[in-house]
């Protein structure tokens, strides 16, 4: 494991040799020692793991932490559930003074790295998802305890982002450790950034209404043809007090490019919402299958996703960049089979949830889950966008919309009326 025993992780390490960094954090000593996100990647990643393969056992599996004594061996090790608990309890331990998660040396964004003291509404929003697994975690598990304990943190961790980060149209992205928010009205240069409006959607913590305004302000100030942006307008010149953001020129990578990596989180937000015109709409935008009319300006493989593509405030717009280098695929699968498609794996079934264009008649999926075949078809007469009616699961219909585990080797028929 990378992840050391406070609960924290190391940032940059090599699969091979499992060595690990805390990346460029180092070349700032004065600054914290660690990214404020690492460590909650980890609770997505298990949890998804054993909603789609049932394997509990592995949460009693003992890892080691990173640290090694002088022979290179591991100085501790603990349960996976045990890693998973650290890292919640370091979040909840590091926060800053409105009670949000500390920035640490960055977040996702790498390159905004504030001075010591400095809060992170990204911190706060990956957070309350990951609180939000661990609840249902736990009380799958019946540990009704830690599902308690786990839902007064979140129900505290929202209260803090609600009364501290909403900026009137829009939520801010950071507080500096002055309390001057960042990402705000208020500010001349990263007025507004992508992840602090689709977040706070996915944890949970928006309200309705402040969720389809923070969605709508995305969609005014960030959006393109070519892609969601990052943040607007771009800072023009090195500040030293807001980091690596800075040493690009507007519209490029971090400082206000079109970050590809963050638009299937605006995809997922935007199917929470119920908007599935709005979420097929992203995501038809940046399918790379689609640049071959554009490809002398686009410069990139019409066959995988680039890190950036180069935003409006850019005079080479629409140029793309970094190709592989790039989360986008495996999260716009995410966002394509879960969240716009429907199809998602819990612990006692599938649930079905599609969020699509209403001019979509219905789709079919086969999926294997669990060893079993599961060949569903989708209907959608009433042409909505989300909203199932009913559920039919082999020919008799079922409550909810929630299909029923079956045995490894079997082949389940559903099927779905939205409405």
């Amino acid at each position: 494991s990378v992840q050391i025993q406070n609960g924290s992780a190391m940032h940059q390490f090599n699969p091979l040799s499992m060595q690990a960094s805390n990346g460029d954090a180092h070349e700032m000593p004065d600054r914290p020692q660690y990214y404020g996100d690492d460590h909650l990647w980890i609770v997505l990643a298990v949890t998804a793991y054993v909603k789609e393969t049932g394997d509990t056992k592995f949460l009693s599996e003992e890892i080691p932490f990173y640290e090694k004594d002088k022979e290179g061996k591991p100085l501790a090790k603990g349960t996976v559930i045990d890693h998973l608990r650290r890292a919640m309890k370091f979040t909840k331990e590091n926060t800053g003074a409105h009670g949000l998660p500390l920035l640490g040396f960055a977040d996702w964004n790498d390159c905004v790295n504030l001075p010591t003291g400095a809060e992170s509404l990204f911190n706060a929003n990956l957070y309350g998802k990951a609180l939000q697994e661990m609840v249902e975690l736990s009380n799958f598990l019946g540990e009704k305890k830690w599902a308690q304990d786990y839902s007064a943190d979140y129900e505290t961790m929202k209260a803090n982002v609600n009364e501290h980060a909403w900026d009137g149209e829009y939520y801010v992205r950071y507080f500096e450790a002055d309390g001057n928010p960042l990402g705000s009205s208020k500010n001349s240069h990263g007025k507004i950034y992508l992840n602090g409006q689709s977040w706070p959607v996915i944890s949970g913590f928006a309200t309705p209404e402040r969720g389809e305004k923070a969605m709508e302000a995305a969609r005014k100030y960030l959006n393109t043809s070519k892609g969601l942006k990052l943040s607007t307008p771009g800072f023009n010149g090195f500040d030293p007090s807001k980091g690596g953001i800075t040493t690009y020129p507007p519209g490029a990578k971090e400082n206000g490019g079109i970050f590809l990596h963050t638009n299937p989180w605006v995809m997922i937000a935007e199917t929470i919402l119920g908007h599935g015109d709005r979420a097929f709409e992203y995501y038809d935008q940046i399918n790379p299958a689609k640049k071959n009319a554009i490809i002398d300006e686009y410069e990139c493989e019409p066959y995988v996703y680039p890190q950036n593509i180069l935003g409006d405030e850019h005079p080479q717009f629409g140029l793309a960049r970094n190709s592989w280098l790039s989360g986008t695929s495996s999260w716009a699968y995410q966002a394509a089979t879960k969240y716009i498609l429907g199809i998602m794996p819990q612990y006692d079934g599938i649930m079905i949830n599609p969020c699509i264009p209403k001019a979509w008649d219905g789709f079919s999926v086969e999926r294997k889950f669990r060893g079993a075949t599961y060949k569903i078809e989708i209907k959608n007469p009433s042409h909505v966008c989300k909203g199932v009616a009913s559920l039919t699961v082999n020919g008799k219909p079922v409550d909810g919309n929630v299909i029923p585990l079956a045995k490894a080797g079997e082949t389940v028929t559903a099927e779905v009326i939205m409405g």
